[in-house]
């Protein structure tokens, strides 16, 4: 498993996959109201606003900071992504070159409540997290470009972003020990430095 690297992008990539499976599910079996409340939770009495939360709702337009003072139309706009499901660029990765994973179904579970649809798994190394990973230049760069990465367009054509799906920090604590390059040794001996993939 060499440096780890490999495997901390396969499970920042997949984690991205399933989050948005989770939210094109919740989003297709929740009215607006139970959906708002499900991403902006009263805690202890109050709502608040993430900080990746805030950067949704300027990339909106909407300039309202408080949870309880968005209208109804904010809300919704704030809460349902739309994503159209034959318009999902994101694949979730494996590293291995597994021929029958290239296409496969999901959602069969019965707790899924029949939302299935096909999708295929890529080589780890092929995520553009591995891309990021290689070639950004310290961590504002790498979060930025993780952030901006387009996993999706929503039915109107618009790109979703791993931003909109609110995973971008957790993404970035997968990666946290894989952006530094690890010292190792040739056969014979010489020191080099490995980072990412090949």
């Amino acid at each position: 498993h060499l440096t780890g690297d490999i495997h901390a992008v396969t499970a920042a990539n997949n984690l991205v996959a399933a989050q948005m499976d989770a939210r094109i599910f919740h989003e297709l079996t929740q009215k607006d109201g139970p959906l708002y409340d499900r991403l902006v939770p009263k805690i202890k009495g109050t709502r608040k606003f993430s900080s990746i939360q805030l950067r949704r709702l300027k990339k909106l337009g909407i300039t309202k900071t408080d949870p309880d003072l968005l209208t109804e139309d904010e809300r919704t706009k704030f809460s349902r992504l739309n994503i159209d499901t034959t318009k999902i660029m994101w694949n979730r990765v494996v590293d291995l070159n597994d021929r029958y994973l290239r296409k496969i179904t999901i959602g069969q579970s019965p707790t899924e409540k029949g939302f299935t649809r096909e999708t295929a798994f890529d080589i780890s190394v092929a995520s553009e997290i591995m891309a990021i990973l290689a070639l950004g230049t310290d961590m504002d760069d790498i979060k930025e470009r993780l952030a901006n990465m387009v996993v999706a367009l929503d039915k109107n054509g618009e790109p979703v972003t791993a931003d909109d799906l609110g995973v971008t920090g957790a993404v970035l604590v997968l990666l946290k020990d894989a952006l530094e390059p690890t010292l190792m040794q040739s056969l014979e001996g010489t020191p080099v430095m490995v980072h990412a993939g090949p």
